[in-house]
């Protein structure tokens, strides 16, 4: 009897108190500015879509009245991500249909570069799961997809003449000792689809083709690209880095990168050309002969003279096909050129980053690690193979990009990055987990006002959005010590 009253209370209160509208929007990133009007909406079919130059190319301003949305938006960049906004809207809507707030968003990204790294050298990504990695980055307002490549353990770009880049480079025995071989390369066609889906998504994509470092791929497919060849070395099954780089002085080694650029020109409109050039141990040039013999010659005092003069070389050979390249930041200004972009990525010198890359003419991407790095665990006692440091949501979101210095002292940082580094990361549904949802704490770095940006709103943002992506992309956002996919190697390294 007591249940049954129970239940006849409720459908009485339902039917005389009525549902009441949101309150609050709940859009990640914050928009710049948004002014809330005391009416409700229950619609918001688009009855307005036009261009407005005096906002800018990338500023938009969505109006949102008890009949609809007005889109207005200063350029191709600007409307797409007044249409992110929108989406993000109607998806609150859809979970909250007795209404959202009336109101006015005039908004506009913080920095130009908001960009999320994959990481396909390690494990191979088809394009499938890189289409579906790029549609959340788009509802995120993500416009940079960096691919990185090539790597120690696999080469993914194909290029003609060299036909060992796929019979060998893009393929391992074994990964951690689990005895499963693994490989894949990229066509020209799959490449070229996804820069096409990406472009009409407002993203570029930027790819990476590691030097002189993080070589053995290349190492085990063309030996004599290196100081001292070994015909035995094999693609790299673990984790980790070598002493391998490529040989500066040998003509094939230039013949073979012209070729590299070549290609990249003709798959990605993009004129930026990544070149890693991070984790370089000098120790085989200090040694080879030839190098020895180059340095004496052109009066090097050493092997770091050497490493600015390699990139110089680099750097002339993309300005033939008009490319430019950018660098992971190793904390020696001396070795890059002023007007180069360089990524602070280091764990604790991201503050130092800022003042020594301006002092030296360089731009800076902040994607410092205990911030960026979205491989690590995210929950406390997550599987970390021994050595990651825990990235919580929380500490992803506390990234300031510059740090509370002066906009007199941060001209030249251009933006955000955060890193999903896929040694340990062997699949989208891997991929995934780690990089969401604290991709979404990098994007509003990367895009909202500090003035703007609130924790705990933020937080409850990210429980509203889980039923957003779950509808939207079929993909749950919930996250808990015990809820990860479990890995096949958790106890090698």
């Amino acid at each position: 009897m007591k249940h049954l009253l129970s239940i006849f209370v409720g459908i009485l209160l339902c039917a005389i108190l009525p549902s009441v509208a949101a309150d609050k929007y709940s859009i990640i990133p914050e928009p710049e500015r948004t002014e809330l009007k005391p009416q409700a909406t229950k619609t918001l079919k688009l009855l307005s879509d036009k261009a407005e130059a005096s906002l800018g190319k990338d500023a938009y301003r969505l109006t949102v009245t008890p009949e609809g949305v007005h889109l207005a938006s200063g350029g191709r960049e600007g409307r797409l991500y007044g249409q992110a906004t929108l989406r993000q809207l109607q998806d609150q809507l859809a979970a909250q249909p007795e209404g959202i707030p009336c109101g006015v968003i005039k908004d506009k990204p913080r920095y130009p570069w908001r960009g999320l790294m994959v990481d396909p050298a390690r494990h191979f990504i088809p394009l499938a799961d890189l289409k579906k990695f790029a549609d959340l980055m788009a509802y995120y307002k993500f416009n940079k997809l960096h691919l990185h490549l090539t790597d120690n353990q696999g080469w993914r770009l194909p290029v003609p003449g060299y036909p060992r880049l796929e019979s060998v480079a893009s393929k391992r025995a074994e990964t951690f000792g689990d005895g499963i071989p693994h490989g894949g390369m990229y066509t020209r066609e799959e490449l070229k689809e996804l820069v096409a889906y990406c472009s009409e998504r407002g993203i570029e994509v930027i790819p990476e083709i590691d030097v002189p470092g993080h070589n053995e791929a290349l190492a085990a497919a063309y030996p004599e690209f290196f100081c001292f060849p070994k015909p035995d070395m094999k693609v790299r099954t673990v984790a980790g880095n070598s002493k391998e780089l490529v040989c500066p002085q040998k003509p094939e080694v230039w013949k073979f990168y012209a070729a590299v650029f070549k290609e990249l020109k003709d798959i990605f409109p993009s004129k930026i050309v990544h070149l890693g050039g991070d984790e370089a141990p000098t120790e085989l040039w200090g040694k080879c002969p030839l190098c020895r013999q180059a340095r004496s010659k052109a009066g090097m005092k050493d092997e770091q003279e050497q490493m600015r003069a390699f990139f110089a070389r680099m750097t002339s050979l993309l300005a033939k096909n008009g490319q430019t390249p950018q660098f992971w930041y190793e904390g020696n200004a001396g070795i890059y050129h002023p007007g180069e972009t360089v990524y602070a990525w280091r764990q604790d010198q991201a503050r130092q980053s800022i003042d020594k890359t301006k002092k030296a003419g360089l731009n800076l991407i902040m994607a410092s690690n205990e911030y960026c790095y979205l491989d690590f665990p995210q929950i406390q006692g997550q599987y970390n193979w021994g050595w990651m440091k825990t990235t919580t949501l929380q500490k992803c979101y506390e990234l300031d990009p510059a740090f509370g210095k002066s906009p007199q002292e941060t001209g030249h940082i251009r933006g955000v990055h955060a890193a999903a580094w896929a040694e340990h990361l062997p699949d989208l549904n891997h991929l995934l987990y780690r990089v969401y949802p604290r991709a979404m704490a990098i994007a509003e770095a990367g895009w909202s006002p500090m003035d703007v940006r609130s924790w705990d709103n933020f937080r409850r943002k990210v429980e509203d959005h889980r039923a957003f992506v779950l509808k939207r992309f079929n993909y749950d956002l919930e996250r808990t010590k015990e809820n990860e996919p479990s890995f096949r190697w958790e106890n090698k390294k």
